[in-house]
């Protein structure tokens, strides 16, 4: 049976426009914060942090959001400073991710919650003066939920389903010095259009062919990752 992820599935569903609503939201717990809720049971879980690949090797591709920061010019605007990695070469980057698009419906299975998603376009620069960087470029799908109080939240309502996923990004690198271009996709717990490289079910399990691509270490994020702090 073809596995089909929670954001794309919701693109489907009976949504009601809420993009002019969501100006008034602060996004930023989407996409930096120290801990998110399962808002089903009340669990506190750590933060996650994406998971990622570059190429049509499936190279690992680490990506982290240091400081998210809602515009004060455009409120559909966020301003991000962070850090990327592949291989051993770590690069800094600015850049911006813009709502699009916001929809929301009530939840059948958790009563008193709202649903909602975002489409918004990633655009991130990497320092220009550091080895091997580039422009990343692309779409970003993102969660969220309010509850009765109105509350926003992180959507962490599935977050113990197998398959369960958010901020799915696809994306493109394109080279400042040599101007080609290589896919880059990342996402929370589960990465977008990655059957061929994670075989997994309930979590993402590497295909051996690419464990030397910058997997050998990798754990599913259920029991962790070697690969921590790196951007400290």
């Amino acid at each position: 049976m073809m596995m089909i992820n929670k954001l794309i599935l919701s693109l489907v569903l009976s949504f009601t426009d809420f993009t002019a609503a969501i100006k008034d939201y602060d996004l930023t717990p989407l996409w930096r914060a120290d801990k998110i809720q399962e808002e089903g049971n009340g669990d506190i879980l750590p933060f996650p942090e994406p998971i990622g690949y570059i190429g049509d090797n499936y190279q690992r591709f680490f990506i982290h959001y240091i400081t998210v920061t809602k515009s004060k010019e455009d409120p559909y605007r966020y301003i991000v400073y962070g850090k990327t990695k592949v291989k051993n070469n770590i690069c800094n980057f600015t850049g911006t991710i813009t709502v699009r698009k916001a929809s929301i419906q009530r939840s059948k299975d958790f009563p008193g919650y709202r649903e909602g998603l975002l489409t918004c376009d990633v655009l991130f620069y990497e320092d220009s003066t550091q080895a091997g960087s580039g422009v990343i470029k692309g779409q970003l799908l993102s969660g969220f939920t309010l509850d009765q109080k109105g509350k926003f939240q992180y959507d962490a309502l599935w977050a113990i389903a197998d398959h369960f996923d958010n901020n799915q990004c696809r994306a493109t690198w394109t080279s400042y010095r040599t101007g080609k271009s290589k896919k880059c996709n990342w996402g929370d717990y589960r990465m977008p259009d990655s059957e061929e490289l994670d075989s997994g079910v309930g979590d993402v399990v590497i295909n051996e062919k690419y464990k030397k691509n910058g997997w050998e270490d990798f754990m599913d994020m259920t029991g962790g990752d070697k690969e921590t702090d790196w951007w400290k």
